[in-house]
């Protein structure tokens, strides 16, 4: 079976996360897996290294319009049967509703992933999109139940149409790099919080910051911010305006961010919404507590209390408070640290996801979709 990965060159984060874990689990099932994007060259680079066979789709100029989405849609159509393309697995909004009708001419079967709420709740209307592309025989997944409530409540899809299927990641952490704190101009001495997530408004790192700057421990402690963004700029001046930008480290974008995970100490991410963030199940799996935002799925990760804390959005005193009671306690952080390690392993595995994928691929043939394709 050749299950073609779509997703656009904008995506990142999250949705590239998954893309290529399931491009990577695929081929250990024996599954071929394709690549489609519009020329990204993390991506490229990413399919080189994994030996996934990937193609840069034609046609961006039209995909980026309403208007002429149709000849994208044949464009895709195309290539889709001239690559013998099995299933088509498109992820986030606009690969989704893109590839919907090409799916149709094709005889394709169409799953499609969505890893967020705000572009429907940004501009509402949207949802017609989502809900033609279910018409069309697309298979809606959302990867948390807070993510299917809200797109239910938004629309009408009938139960098969929509169903939640988290995202996985491996409960094996990363094996520590030795050097790694003295390559940042740390000291092992230090108490290390860390964020992943690109530098955007919803991810709220300035409440993050706002929180850091009034963490009182006895030892010092640093923050590290890992990714990148048009807010770069705004948020080193907002470290330098709090007299914290000597223990705030814009590291930008890293390839090796399960090392700086377990160089850490804990993971903190306020954002304002959320899917199911691929970053706390990456530090969580790294075995460190999580001080998060409860919003989006993250209350379905984090269990408050006991693997991490969950705070209320927009409450810079609860966060720091929370990573005040962290900080302080070494003992509970390793305590919450294991029991984050043991949720990844059993609910929230590679393997979970990759077996409820598999499920949505050997699914039927929608009825319009079979039909083209016994034409």
């Amino acid at each position: 079976m050749r299950v073609a990965q779509f997703i656009d060159t904008a995506a990142e984060g999250g949705a590239e996360t998954v893309v290529l874990e399931l491009c990577r689990q695929l081929r250990m099932r024996s599954v071929d897996p394709v690549l489609l994007h519009f020329g990204s060259p993390y991506l490229s680079r990413q399919a080189r290294q994994l030996g996934v066979e990937q193609h840069v789709l034609p046609g961006h100029r039209y995909y980026k319009s309403t208007r002429t989405l149709p000849l994208f849609a044949l464009q895709l159509s195309r290539l889709l049967r001239a690559r013998e393309i099995d299933v088509l697995h498109s992820h986030l909004f606009g690969p989704i509703t893109a590839a919907a009708p090409a799916c149709l001419l094709a005889g394709v079967p169409h799953v499609g992933t969505l890893h967020d709420v705000y572009v429907v709740d940004e501009r509402p209307a949207r949802i017609h999109l989502l809900q033609l592309a279910a018409l069309l025989g697309t298979r809606l997944v959302c990867v948390s139940e807070d993510m299917e409530a809200f797109y239910r409540r938004r629309g009408l899809f009938w139960r098969q149409a929509l169903r939640t299927v988290y995202n996985g990641t491996s409960s094996m952490p990363a094996p520590q790099v030795p050097d790694l704190r003295q390559a940042l101009g740390l000291s092992d001495a230090d108490l290390l919080v860390i964020c992943v997530g690109r530098l955007v408004r919803l991810k709220n790192h300035q409440l993050l910051l706002r929180a850091f700057a009034g963490l009182d421990t006895p030892q010092s402690a640093h923050l590290l911010l890992v990714g990148d963004g048009p807010l770069r700029d705004q948020l080193h001046c907002l470290a330098t305006e709090l007299d914290i930008a000597e223990r705030v480290h814009f590291l930008g974008r890293r390839d090796d961010v399960p090392a700086l995970l377990a160089a850490s100490d804990i993971f903190a991410l306020c954002s304002d919404t959320e899917g199911l963030s691929c970053s706390i199940l990456e530090a969580m799996a790294a075995g460190l507590p999580v001080v998060a935002t409860r919003v989006g799925g993250n209350s379905e990760l984090v269990t408050d209390g006991s693997t991490g804390y969950l705070v209320e959005p927009g409450d810079v005193a609860a966060v720091q408070a929370r990573l005040l009671a962290l900080a302080l306690d070494p003992a509970r952080r390793q305590r919450f640290g294991r029991a984050a390690q043991q949720r990844i392993a059993t609910q929230f595995s590679l393997d979970v996801m990759l077996e409820a994928y598999l499920r949505q691929y050997a699914a039927p043939c929608n009825t319009a979709a079979a039909a083209v394709r016994r034409d």
